[in-house]
C-alpha cells in the first residue's frame, strides 16, 4: 500500500514539474513588466520591501516578476525553497533563511497543481493578517492568469515562427516568390523569393495602378496577360496566368506562372491583392523537350517500319525459299533489336563511336558495311546526337541509297581533328545514281542543324552522283574519358537467345499435349504465338491482355505460363508470384533490355522479338520436357 502511494506521489510530482517547467519556460525575462507589476502590488500590500514570483524548475526555484531581490534564482534544498514545494494554500511564516516575515499564495494551474508562489518578504516580523493574505491569493490568481496567457502567447508566436519558416522552405522548394498590393496606398510588397525570380527591387514599392510590374514582362506577352488576368478578376475575383518574362541578360527565355486573389473590404470595394509567381522556366523547356522527344520518336518509328519492309524486300530477293527467307528475316531483325538496346543505353551512359556505329549499321547489311577509327568515346548527348545521324543516313540508304542495292557498299571513317574533337566521314558506293532533294526534310534538318549543334560543331550532307557522302566534325566536349573497365557480365543461363528462325536440335513435339496460358496486351503476338503453339500440339487454355483479366484467369487448369512483362503499362508481378506460390512453371516474353529475369522471378526469359520456336524451348525446359 505504502509503495502505491508513494508511486502516486512521484506521478503527481511529475505532471506538476512538466506543468511548472512549461510555464517557466515561456518567461525568460525575470525582470518582465507584466510579472513585475503584479509583484510591486504584492510589496505595497504587505508594505514589504521584496516580492517575486518563485516558479518551481527541475533543479532550482526561479524569482521572476522579482522585487528587491538580486538573485534570478535559488536552489531546491533550501528552506524557503521547501516552503515553496510544499505551498498549498496562503500562509504566514516567520524566521525563514534570515527573513523576519514570509507570506506566500500558491499558483495553481488549470488542473489544480501547485507550479509556484507569489511571496512577500519583510526584515522586520510582522503578526498575522488574514485579510491580506486573502488579498495576496487574489494577486496570486491574476499572477497565473498572467502566466498561462504569455505562454499561450509565446507557444502561439512559436507556431507562427515554424508556419512561417514552413512556408518559407515550401515557397522555396517551388520557387515561388509572394507579394502583396495595397490597392488604396498604391504600394505593391515585392518578397525577396520575387524578387530574385522577376527581377522586379524587392520592397515597398510604388505600384502606379500596377503599371510598375508589366516592364517585366515580356512585351509580346503583357497585352493578352494583361487582359486575362483582368478577365479573371472581373469574373472570380482571383487570377492564374501564365507568361515569358522580360529577356535575360544572356538572352535565356524565362516563363512564370503568377496567381493571385483579390481580398475586399468592409464595403465590399478593392483591398489588397495577394499573390504568389512560380518560375516555370524548367517545367517549360521539360515540356517542349518532352514534345521534340515525341516527334523524334513518330519519326523514328515510322522510320523503323520502313527499314523493317525494306529488310524485309532485300531478304526475300535474296531468298531461294519461304525457310531460308524466315531465318534471315529473324536473324536481321534479332541484330536490329540488339543494336537498339546499345543506342538506348548509349543515351544515358555515353558509348564508344565504334559501337554507335556498329549498332546502326551491323543490323542492316552486314556483308555491305564497313566503320573504322580510333577509339573515342562520347558523352551521353553527343552518343544520342550521333546515333540519330547515323541512323537518318542509314535509313536512306537502306531506302534509296547504297544499300538498297546487292552491289552497294556504305564505309564510315572517323579520326581525332587537331582541336581535340572528332570528324566523321559517311560514304555511300555502288548504289543507285543520286541527286539532291527538292524539298529538305526532316532527316536532313536533323543531321545537319540538330546533329550539329549538339555536338558543338556542324554536319553536312553532299548528294553525289556516285552516292550520298556526310561530314560530321565534333567539338572537343562531346568526347569524354572512357569510363573504368568493367568485368564481363555472364548472362543468366536461362536466357534463351536464338538467332536463326528456329532451333535445329528442338523437336516442336515435345511439348505436345500441354496445357499453356498466354498472357500478352498484344494481340497480334497473342494470335501468332496461340497458332504456333498449337500446330505443336499444345492446348492453350485462355490468352489474357490484362493484369485483371490474367489474375482470374489463373483458377483454370494448365502446365504452365507465357507472361509479357509489361501489360499495358502494369506489371505482370502479381501473376508470377502466384504461380511461383503454388508451383506452376511459367516464362517471360519481354521487350525489355535488361537481362535479369523481371522481378527477380527464377524464370527462363525469351527476348522481344521472338519466335514461336524459341517460346516452345522455354516450355520445354520449364516442364521438363527439353
Amino acid at each position: 500500500m505504502a509503495d502505491a502511494d508513494a508511486e502516486r506521489a512521484s506521478d503527481q510530482e511529475a505532471r506538476r514539474l512538466r506543468a511548472a517547467t512549461a510555464l517557466a519556460d515561456a518567461w525568460k525575462d525575470a525582470d518582465d513588466p507584466r510579472l513585475s507589476r503584479l509583484t510591486r502590488l504584492a510589496a505595497r500590500l504587505f508594505e514589504a520591501p521584496r516580492a517575486a514570483l518563485l516558479l518551481i524548475e527541475a533543479d532550482h526555484i526561479r524569482l521572476a516578476g522579482r522585487v528587491g531581490h538580486a538573485a534570478n534564482s535559488i536552489s531546491r534544498e533550501t528552506p524557503l525553497a521547501d516552503i515553496v514545494l510544499r505551498c498549498s494554500r496562503s500562509s504566514q511564516h516567520a524566521a525563514v533563511a534570515g527573513t523576519a516575515f514570509l507570506a506566500c499564495a500558491p499558483l495553481r494551474d488549470p488542473r489544480g497543481l501547485v507550479v509556484g508562489v507569489l511571496a512577500v518578504e519583510d526584515d522586520a516580523p510582522r503578526a498575522d493578517d488574514p485579510g491580506r493574505l486573502d488579498s495576496l491569493a487574489e494577486l496570486a490568481d491574476l499572477a497565473i492568469e498572467e502566466l498561462i496567457r504569455g505562454a499561450d502567447q509565446a507557444r502561439a508566436e512559436a507556431e507562427r515562427l515554424l508556419d512561417g519558416e514552413r512556408l518559407a522552405l515550401a515557397l522555396g522548394a517551388a520557387r515561388l516568390g509572394e507579394f502583396e498590393w495595397n490597392i488604396k496606398t498604391d504600394r505593391i510588397r515585392i518578397s525577396e523569393r520575387m524578387a530574385r525570380i522577376s527581377g522586379i527591387p524587392a520592397g515597398d514599392i510604388p505600384a502606379e495602378e500596377g503599371k510598375a510590374i508589366w516592364p517585366y514582362v515580356h512585351p509580346e506577352d503583357r497585352e493578352i496577360t494583361r487582359e486575362d488576368l483582368r478577365a479573371q478578376l472581373r469574373e472570380s475575383g482571383r487570377y492564374e496566368v501564365e507568361y515569358r518574362r522580360a529577356l535575360s541578360p544572356g538572352g535565356r527565355e524565362q516563363w512564370s506562372r503568377g496567381c493571385g486573389v483579390m481580398v475586399l473590404d468592409g464595403e465590399s470595394q478593392p483591398d489588397l491583392l495577394i499573390g504568389v509567381v512560380q518560375d516555370i522556366t524548367d517545367q517549360r523547356e521539360a515540356d517542349e523537350r518532352r514534345d521534340n522527344l515525341v516527334a523524334e520518336l513518330d519519326h523514328r518509328i515510322k522510320n523503323l517500319l520502313a527499314v523493317v519492309q525494306s529488310v524485309a524486300a532485300q531478304s526475300a530477293r535474296k531468298s531461294s525459299s519461304l525457310d531460308a527467307f524466315l531465318k534471315t528475316f529473324a536473324a536481321r531483325l534479332k541484330s536490329m533489336s540488339s543494336a537498339h538496346d546499345l543506342i538506348s543505353a548509349a543515351r544515358w551512359r555515353g558509348a564508344t563511336l565504334g559501337r554507335i556505329a556498329a549498332a546502326e549499321l551491323g543490323g542492316l547489311a552486314p556483308n555491305q558495311t564497313r566503320w573504322d577509327g580510333p577509339e573515342l568515346f562520347l558523352t551521353p548527348r553527343a552518343a544520342a546526337a550521333l546515333s540519330l545521324a547515323l541512323h537518318e543516313l542509314a535509313v536512306n540508304a537502306v531506302k534509296y541509297g547504297s544499300l538498297s542495292t546487292e552491289a552497294g557498299r556504305v564505309e564510315i571513317v572517323w579520326r581525332r581533328s587537331p582541336d581535340g574533337g572528332f570528324s566523321l566521314e559517311w560514304l555511300e558506293t555502288g548504289g543507285p545514281t543520286t541527286s539532291p532533294p527538292t524539298n529538305r526534310g526532316f532527316g536532313t534538318t536533323l543531321v545537319e542543324d540538330v546533329v550539329g549543334r549538339e555536338l558543338g560543331g556542324e554536319a553536312k550532307i553532299d548528294y553525289r552522283r556516285s552516292g550520298v557522302s556526310a561530314m560530321i566534325h565534333a567539338a572537343p566536349a562531346a568526347l569524354a574519358d572512357g569510363p573504368e573497365p568493367e568485368p564481363a557480365e555472364v548472362e543468366p543461363e536461362r536466357i534463351v537467345e536464338t538467332i536463326g528462325g528456329g532451333d535445329e536440335n528442338f523437336r516442336a513435339g515435345a511439348i505436345a499435349g500441354l496445357k499453356v496460358l498466354i498472357v500478352e496486351d498484344s494481340l497480334l503476338l497473342a494470335m501468332e504465338l496461340e497458332a504456333g503453339l498449337e500446330d505443336s500440339g499444345v492446348q492453350v487454355v485462355g490468352c489474357a491482355a490484362e493484369l485483371s483479366e490474367a489474375l482470374a484467369m489463373l483458377e483454370q487448369d494448365f502446365d504452365a505460363a507465357v507472361l509479357d512483362a509489361d501489360l499495358n503499362g502494369q506489371s505482370v508481378a502479381p501473376v508470377a508470384e502466384v504461380l511461383r506460390k503454388e508451383g506452376r512453371p511459367f516464362v517471360f516474353a519481354t521487350g525489355y533490355a535488361d537481362k535479369a529475369a523481371p522481378m527477380g522471378f527464377d524464370a527462363p526469359i525469351v527476348r522481344k522479338p521472338y519466335n514461336v520456336h524459341q517460346i516452345a524451348r522455354a516450355l520445354a525446359s520449364v516442364t521438363g520436357r527439353g
